[in-house]
Parts: C-alpha cells; sequence; structure tokens
C-alpha cells in the first residue's frame, strides 16, 4: 500500500491507521485479513455506522478463521481463540462479551438472518456465529436442500415382500463360493461362530447351535445350503450394515453412507445402483435410470471407477447383462461434471441449468467443501437422488468448511422408530438400537458402517485408527506396544536413515520399471508399483515435511544409483499435480512417473476413466516431486506400506484427524516415524472447525 494511500485511510477513519500498524506488527495476521478489515472499516464509516472497537478484529479474525478452513467466527470463543493466537493483549479491543453480539448487530453492514430471502449486507450475525454472506449463503443453501430433500414421505417403491427379496439375494454369499471359504477353516477349532459373524452376517452377541451349522456346511451342495439355512440362521440373528444402507437408499432422495477404510462403502453402493436400476426396469414405462459418478479429485475418481467396476463384475454372474449395461462404469472429477469455465469459480450447470441425471454418487465426501457442495446442490434436477460416501474421521477439506463431519454430527443422534420399523421389516433383522418417536429427518438419512473387511482382528493398523479415533491413550499405547506384526515405531536416533532405507528400498521396483522402453500398459504397471509404498509427511515444510524429505530421498536414491536426477526432468521423477488442468484431464493431486516412450521423455499418467496417457514435460500443469507427500494430499488413495513420518516439534496442525487418515492409507502395513509422546498428543487433538451448518439442520427440520 502508497504512503498517499495509507494517509487518505488515517485522514478518513484517524483510530484505522493505528489499527492497521497493530495488524501488521503482528506476525499471524495475512495480508488479506488487513486488507478485509479496513475495506469493511471504511465502508462501515462511509454509511454512518458507530465506530466499534470490537468490529476492525472481529473482521481480522473472520478472514483469518477463512484461513484455516472455518466457515465463521463463533463469538463466544474468541478470547481462546485469541490465546492459542498469541494475541491475549487484543482482548480489552473486544469490550463486555456479552454485549458483543448486540453492538456488531447494530451496524449497517451485519444483516440478521432471515426466512426467505437471503440477506444482503456483506456480513451475516446468527446465533452467536459471524459470517461472510456469501459463506452464510452457502451454508443455508446446503442445509435448506438436504432438509427439504430428506423430509419427502418414506413411500416404498415396490410391496415391502418385493424389496425384502431383492435385498435378500443382493446382499446372500454365493453358495458355492460360500462352501469354499467353510472348506479352509472348517478344521480349525472354534472356526464356526467366527465363520457364521463374517459369512452369514451372524451378530456377535447371537448364539446358535454351531455344530449344527458345522455339520449343515459340511454335507450341503451348493443347491441345498440356503433351505437347510433357513430355520437355524433367521434374519433376526443377523445384522449387515451395507445391507441397511441399501434399503435406507432406496426409498429417499438423499442418503449418506459413512464408514472407515475397509468397510465396503463401495460393495455397498455398486448393490444399491443395481437395486435402484432394477427398481426402475420394473416399473411401467421400464425407462432406465442416468446414473452419475463424481469425486472430488481425479485420483479419487480413478480409484471409485476401479473399485466399483470390480464390485459390479462380483455381481456380474447374478445380473442379466441388460442389467449390467445400464451400470455406470466411469466416474469424474466434480469440476468436470459440473463443467468448469475458465476464470470463473462458477459452472456451466447451476439450478437454472441442471445436470441431465437421476442419480449422482459423489465418494470421497469428506473432501468436498462448502462452496462446492452448494454449487453441485444447486445444480442437481429437482427429483435427482443424492448418495454421499465418505468417512467422517478423515481429513476435512483443505477450503472452508467440513460438511461430510457436520452431516455425521446427527449421527449422535437416536433413528426415529418409524425409520427403524421400517427398516425390520425389509430386512427382518431384529434391530434394538435406541429410538426417538420423531427424530430429525435427516438423520434418518445417515448410514454409518462399522464391520471392517479389511483391518481383521489382529490387525494392528485397524486397532491404532480405532483407538486414535477414539482419543484414546491408554489403548494407542497399548497397540504400539503389543507387537503387531502390520505396525512398527521408530522413534530412535536412527529414525532419520532408517526411512530412508525404507524408502529405497520400497522405491526400487517402480524405478527398475521406469528404466525400460514405455508404453501404456508398462506405464500402468510402473505406476501401480509406485503405489505399493509411499512416504507421507505431517507437515510441508522442514526437515521431516515434504520439501527436506523430497530432497533426502532423491539423494538416497541417487547414492544408490536407481535415479539420476542430471536435470529438471530424469526418468523416474515422480511429480504431482497441483493446479487443475481441465483442457488436459489433470487435476491437483494426480500423480505421474516420468519415462522414455523410446523417442522421448514423458510424463505418464492415469487418468480417471482408467487410460494410461504420457504428456511432454513441457505441457504440464504447475507440478511437484512426489517422492514425499503430505497426509493431505493421500486422501483418496492407498498403499500396501505407508511410511508415516511426523516431525520432532509439536505443530497445531497435527490433529486426530491427520493422523488417522495418515495411518489408514496403509492397507498392508505402517511405518511410524516420531515420538510416541507426541503420537499420543496429536490423537488427543480432535480438529474444531466453526460452522452453523448442524444447527441450521436442527432448526429447519423441527
Amino acid at each position: 500500500m502508497t504512503a498517499f494511500m495509507m494517509a487518505s485511510i488515517e485522514a478518513l477513519l484517524p483510530q484505522q491507521g493505528a489499527l492497521w500498524s497493530r495488524l501488521t506488527a503482528e506476525a499471524v495476521w495475512r495480508p488479506i485479513d488487513r486488507e478485509l478489515s479496513h475495506f469493511l472499516l471504511r465502508l462501515n464509516a462511509q454509511l454512518g455506522g458507530a465506530d466499534e472497537p470490537a468490529f476492525g478484529l472481529c473482521l481480522a479474525l473472520l478472514s483469518h478463521e477463512l484461513g484455516d478452513g472455518h466457515v465463521c467466527l463463533s463469538l463466544n470463543t474468541i478470547p481462546e481463540r485469541l490465546a492459542s493466537l498469541g494475541l491475549s493483549h487484543w482482548q480489552h479491543e473486544l469490550g463486555a462479551l456479552a454485549t458483543l453480539a448486540e453492538r456488531l448487530q447494530a451496524l449497517p453492514l451485519v444483516a440478521a438472518p432471515s426466512q426467505g430471502a437471503l440477506p444482503t449486507r456483506p456480513l451475516v450475525l446468527d446465533a452467536g456465529r459471524l459470517y461472510l454472506a456469501r459463506y452464510y449463503h452457502f451454508e443455508a443453501r446446503v442445509a435448506a436442500w438436504l432438509t427439504a430433500a430428506s423430509m419427502e414421505p418414506l413411500v416404498a417403491p415396490v410391496p415391502v415382500e418385493q424389496l425384502a427379496h431383492r435385498l435378500d439375494m443382493l446382499f446372500r454369499p454365493d453358495a458355492q463360493r460360500l462352501l469354499m471359504a467353510w472348506a479352509e477353516v472348517a478344521h480349525q477349532g472354534g472356526a464356526c461362530a467366527e465363520f457364521a459373524q463374517r459369512w452369514l452376517d451372524v451378530r456377535e452377541d447371537v448364539t446358535l447351535d454351531w455344530s449344527l451349522l458345522a455339520q449343515i456346511l459340511d454335507s450341503s451342495t451348493p443347491e441345498t445350503l440356503y433351505a437347510r439355512l433357513t430355520e437355524l440362521v433367521p434374519s433376526s440373528a443377523c445384522l449387515n450394515g451395507q445391507k441397511l444402507a441399501v434399503a435406507t437408499a432406496s426409498c429417499g432422495r438423499f442418503t449418506l453412507i459413512s464408514g472407515g477404510p475397509g468397510t465396503g462403502k463401495t460393495t455397498t453402493v455398486a448393490r444399491l445402483l443395481v437395486l435402484l436400476q432394477q427398481l426402475a426396469l420394473s416399473q411401467a414405462d421400464g425407462t432406465p435410470l442416468m446414473i452419475r459418478l463424481a469425486a472430488p479429485t481425479g485420483k479419487a475418481a480413478a480409484r471409485l471407477t476401479e473399485s466399483l467396476g470390480r464390485a459390479l463384475d462380483e455381481l456380474a454372474p447374478r445380473l442379466e447383462a441388460s442389467m449390467l449395461d445400464t451400470l455406470p462404469r466411469q466416474a469424474s472429477t466434480l469440476h468436470r461434471l459440473l463443467g468448469v469455465i475458465p476464470g470463473s469459480h462458477e459452472f456451466r450447470h447451476h439450478a437454472d441449468n441442471p445436470l441431465a441425471l437421476d442419480v449422482l454418487v459423489v465418494d470421497e465426501a469428506s473432501m468436498v467443501d462448502l462452496p462446492m457442495m452448494a454449487r453441485l446442490l444447486a445444480a442437481l434436477p429437482p427429483s435427482a437422488r443424492l448418495i454421499l460416501l465418505g468417512d467422517k474421521d478423515q481429513l476435512a477439506s483443505v477450503e472452508a468448511g467440513a460438511v461430510l463431519g457436520d452431516i455425521c454430527q446427527l449421527l449422535q443422534q437416536a433413528p426415529s422408530q418409524a425409520q427403524v420399523q421400517w427398516l425390520q421389516a425389509v430386512t427382518g433383522y431384529a434391530l434394538a438400537s435406541p429410538t426417538v418417536p420423531h427424530a430429525l429427518p435427516l438423520r434418518d438419512r445417515l448410514c454409518w458402517l462399522r464391520k471392517s473387511w479389511r483391518f481383521h482382528a489382529g490387525s494392528g493398523i485397524g486397532r491404532l485408527a480405532e483407538a486414535i479415533n477414539q482419543g484414546d491413550r491408554q489403548g494407542l499405547m497399548r497397540v504400539l506396544g503389543s507387537g503387531f506384526a502390520d505396525i512398527q515405531l521408530h522413534a530412535d536416533s536412527e529414525r532419520r536413515q532408517t526411512l530412508l532405507q525404507r524408502a529405497v528400498s520400497g522405491y526400487a521396483e517402480y524405478l527398475a520399471l521406469a528404466r525400460g522402453p514405455m508404453d501404456s500398459p508398462m506405464a500402468k504397471s510402473m505406476l501401480d508399483a509406485f503405489q505399493q509404498t509411499r512416504v507421507l509427511c505431517a507437515l510441508r515444510e522442514g526437515e521431516w515435511g515434504v520439501s527436506g524429505l523430497n530432497l533426502a530421498i532423491l539423494q538416497a536414491l541417487s547414492r544408490q544409483g536407481l535415479l539420476q536426477p542430471d536435470a529438471e526432468w530424469y526418468v523416474g521423477r515422480p511429480v504431482m499435480i497441483v493446479r487443475n488442468d481441465h483442457s488436459l484431464g489433470l487435476y491437483n493431486g494426480d500423480i505421474g512417473i516420468a519415462a522414455h516412450d523410446g523417442e522421448r521423455l514423458r510424463v505418464w499418467f492415469e487418468l480417471p476413466d482408467g487410460r494410461v496417457q504420457g504428456f511432454l514435460p513441457s505441457r504440464l500443469p504447475e507440478h511437484e516431486t512426489a517422492l514425499a507427500m503430505t497426509v493431505h494430499k493421500s486422501q483418496g488413495s492407498e498403499f500396501a506400506q505407508t511410511l508415516l513420518v511426523l516431525p520432532e516439534l509439536d505443530n497445531p496442525v497435527l490433529t486426530r484427524e491427520l493422523l488417522y487418515t495418515g495411518v489408514t492409507r496403509a492397507k498392508q502395513r505402517l511405518e511410524l516415524f516420531g515420538s510416541e509422546a507426541l503420537l499420543v498428543r496429536i490423537a488427543l487433538r480432535p480438529t474444531e472447525r466453526n460452522s452453523g451448518l448442524t444447527a441450521m439442520f436442527e432448526r429447519s427440520g423441527r
């Protein structure tokens, strides 16, 4: 800012120059925090607003909160927020906290929430939360859409008996496969109960005649098995969360299915799409549904394409080919689905130009920020169904808002009696969960999958993730000290050298493949090999961050002769895209590897449609080396072996959700590099994002 402009500001508002100086003196304030507060203070003065000392501080704090992912500024938490930023000496600016809301509400720039029309002033104060009006509008639109979609009458698309039969057929394991699985464990003592829980969905609290069940399994053929099991294993003794989720989604416009890694979210949605299509084709007109699949990033879209295709292939033997042809196999990014307008935050599809679809499935919904969710909902046709999939315990989006987490807070409430009774009718399960006569309609649209198919009882990764989620200090320490084969903690002074050795051995396979002449199939093998091991960092900067470890791993690989980084581009260089390029189909988070095609060096990527394509390095959008990457960037990915690195010193960005996300990227083996004390501190520090979305649900749903 020029001296002339600064003098003009001070002439307009004598106190503002002093505020500018104080804001500038504190390193915590960003330039945008200062500029926004000064702009709105000038506007307040021009409109004849009172000279309110707390207003400038609240504006700077609101801007700072948005930068940290919060949607609004909670007035009651300002003192502790100032303390966390080392700014307690600013607290006297607030005046009496009890009257702060009243003083702010009296200013001409601050609107109160109103029924119907959205406020037109730049700020909104709602129930002690100060918003930029833009973000209040986003929250109000999301709350209104989800509430309205959840309040539609509960009407089964077909008679209950017919729906129950279709659900049974979809979730009944293949008899031949079931008997083969039994043959593998039949000789193990006490295996029958565990087998029944895994394969027949028998609840853990149910005791059956295990000897008789074993006899039936031993003597049945695939043709006679289920007829003989019917009386011994009644539906009331069973429970399958996936089946409950599909039943829930079969008769509503909105459904959210949340669960940790390996709980079968994609398997569930595959069966759901089959059921919805079966029901649509059974109607009088027989018109198939137009179903679309989407995810926030290109990598997440590619994983959804792959995992859903695999789930549909498993269902194929029991489905007609004509049915399979109506089901989607290809996911896109949300940006591509909505239609990017270059240079604009808006999209081609919106309320006046809605998407052409009947059903939309969005995976990795925890990564969808508030503005994107609002725009997505606005672009849906009035009768479209929306199914959100995601892990409520993962990191929220990098941008403002934690929509999935806000919605999932309602899981703490009981469902309605009507919902539980209906689910019992269509599944036959005896659901003993507590209910209330009239729950929030949105609560009845939420499903939580608890049973993990990836992490069995002996999995250290699964138990560690559970302890982290629960903030269980003793449980976490017990897991780390139990000698699980799939996890290892490196806390000694040699851990950096150990990390580099693990990285070198883990990356050797993909680098060997990268040295050969490349075509698309070979590049796919190379990219798959790179997915086997990944170094994940909690921070970007520093010796233990992405920047420091990318250099250290590169040097270690170079010393072993596995890489020859003699120029910017070299064979085997892995890169991550950090800026979307819609024309190339490359998106933030996509991973590529440099290798020769026989004539020139190209960077090979797997695209969301499953194709592998090589691009000239000069054509790539903004990118960075990806021998190490942040936990944030790893969302939507899984690795056979994960090397999770923590810094030596604590940092406020190290949260329970970050640790949980990093741990659950590992499918087979996890190695942790950091102190046990720091792990415990992080597990006890949940992320908190200020938002009024859950409160809006509760107000509008009553």
